[in-house]
């Protein structure tokens, strides 16, 4: 899901200020102003909030990394409950909107004018009421938009590992381009999410937040993401060891993780990758891993093209 693509949502005082912006563009002293201003001041809040409910995905048919994303991120029924606020009020200025402006309509003079005031408060006070949600989706479009664009129908390989191996770039050494690099939000942690294309296809490379050997109870939610992705998007696994000591985790500790997830994902394509081996290693390179520097480029094309085939099998 590209989230970057959900249109900007204005607070409640913007739209209630472009509102009455508009409303004040019709002529007054004809003898259906007051209506046709109330009119318009409903129109011009309930639309944007119509658009808003109308420009998020349907939440129900997210695909389920997505979904899961979304949840880690902002709260899924949080999410939802935003929503229905909205809707609630673009419902209630509809309502109160016609209600108004039927009554401004048959009134004359101060009758009508005091109707337009009554009717602007209240349809301002409905708007208001859902500052706090409309401040929520505000900053939902913006975290959700830092998050990396992944296609779930684009065949897909992930790195995974410890923190600190070498992942992101390898992404990098192995994409088509400049990978997009993405703050995962309120943290500093990011994820590089590369393309390559082959035989006429775009495939998709991801590095993943670092992930610790523990159990999943203990797994922060950025572990958590990275997780999400190797469940619900198939993806071929190469897994990332760094056998240095440079990364600040333990050999044993990443092998233990390797384990982890070999038994979690059977079925998994897999690759098992030795990083930054310019470096002395504290033990030799295992049989059928690939030995890979992305500073030095060892292993780089044989890692580009072992990566073509996994996704792209003859």
């Amino acid at each position: 899901m590209e989230w970057r693509s959900l249109p900007e949502i204005l607070d409640a005082e913007q739209l209630i200020e472009r509102a009455l912006h508009s409303a004040a563009k019709k002529r007054s002293g004809q003898s259906d102003s007051a209506a046709r201003k109330l009119s318009s001041l409903a129109d011009n809040l309930g639309a944007p909030l119509g658009a808003i409910v109308e420009n998020f995905p349907s939440l129900d048919q997210l695909h389920p990394f997505d979904r899961d994303i979304v949840n880690l991120s902002v709260g899924l029924d949080e999410l939802r409950q935003s929503l229905g606020g909205i809707d609630w009020a673009r419902k209630q200025l509809q309502k109160l909107g016609g209600q108004f402006s039927s009554k401004a309509a048959r009134a004359r003079g101060e009758r009508a004018l005091q109707l337009q005031k009554q009717g602007y408060g209240r349809l301002t006070s409905v708007v208001r009421q859902v500052s706090d949600r409309l401040e929520f989706l505000r900053d939902t479009r913006k975290t959700l938009g830092r998050l990396p664009a992944v296609d779930p129908e684009t065949p897909l390989a992930v790195m995974a590992g410890a923190p600190n191996v070498g992942k992101s770039s390898l992404v990098r050494a192995i994409s088509t381009g400049r990978p997009a690099v993405r703050e995962y939000p309120f943290t500093t942690k990011s994820v590089s999410l590369g393309h390559i294309t082959a035989r006429y296809q775009k495939l998709q490379v991801m590095d993943t937040p670092g992930l610790l050997d523990r159990p999943d109870a203990q797994r922060n939610n950025i572990e958590k993401h990275g997780l999400a992705a190797l469940e619900h998007l198939s993806p071929s696994i190469m897994f990332v060891t760094d056998g240095s000591g440079t990364s600040g985790y333990p050999l044993e500790g990443q092998q233990a993780l390797r384990e982890e997830l070999r038994q979690r994902f059977p079925d998994a394509h897999w690759l098992d990758i030795w990083s930054k081996c310019d470096l002395e290693q504290e033990k030799p390179f295992p049989e059928g891993a690939l030995a890979t520097s992305a500073t030095e480029e060892t292993g780089v094309a044989e890692l580009k093209q072992t990566v073509i085939e996994m996704l792209l099998p003859e």
